[in-house]
């Protein structure tokens, strides 16, 4: 069963040297000479080639081959400053001033924005209560639905728009 596998015929004969091996393959180099330009001059074979070549041109040099100041630039990372212009500390001590908490004023509320608001409110509340109950859906949902549209309509008609509210031009918008 392994006489196909075995190099030996007679399990006894001593292996063959090293020279007659040799020139058992110089004479099978020789008898496929042309088969064997064939397969070098073949697509698979050129593909191979560039493959390797690729390949080759990869290993040349690899991330493991650098040191880590290659790419931070020596301790020049972003967590490497002990201190920078962005530091809380010095930005609100910057002209000594220490934190101030913001305390906007509450006057300038209309008292008709104000209704408006609540009306709105209310009528959201109610959107959620008729959805809960369904028996009084009818009456509640209709009042609910009506305070919704004055409450948000009240707000809109009062609304003074982006002129009115800043007060000069430096002012961006941005609150704080």
């Amino acid at each position: 069963m392994t006489d196909l596998n075995n190099s030996s015929n007679d399990g006894g004969a001593s292996r063959r040297d090293d020279a007659s091996g040799h020139d058992d393959w110089e004479a099978f180099l020789n008898d496929h000479a042309g088969e064997l330009e064939d397969v070098e001059r073949s697509r698979t074979a050129k593909r191979f080639d560039r493959h390797v070549k690729r390949e080759e041109k990869k290993a040349v040099l690899t991330v493991d081959d650098l040191s880590d100041e290659a790419f931070t630039g020596a301790g020049r990372g972003p967590r490497d400053y002990t201190s920078s212009w962005l530091d809380a500390d010095d930005v609100l001590d910057h002209d000594g001033m220490g934190f101030s908490a913001p305390n906007p004023s509450l006057s300038g509320i209309r008292a008709s924005k104000l209704v408006c608001a609540a009306i709105l409110a209310i009528g959201v509340v109610g959107v959620i209560v008729a959805a809960c109950l369904p028996h009084i859906v009818g009456v509640v949902g209709l009042v609910a639905a009506l305070c919704v549209l004055v409450g948000a309509g009240g707000l809109i008609a009062q609304h003074e728009g982006r002129d009115v509210i800043h007060d000069d031009d430096s002012d961006n918008g941005a609150r704080v």
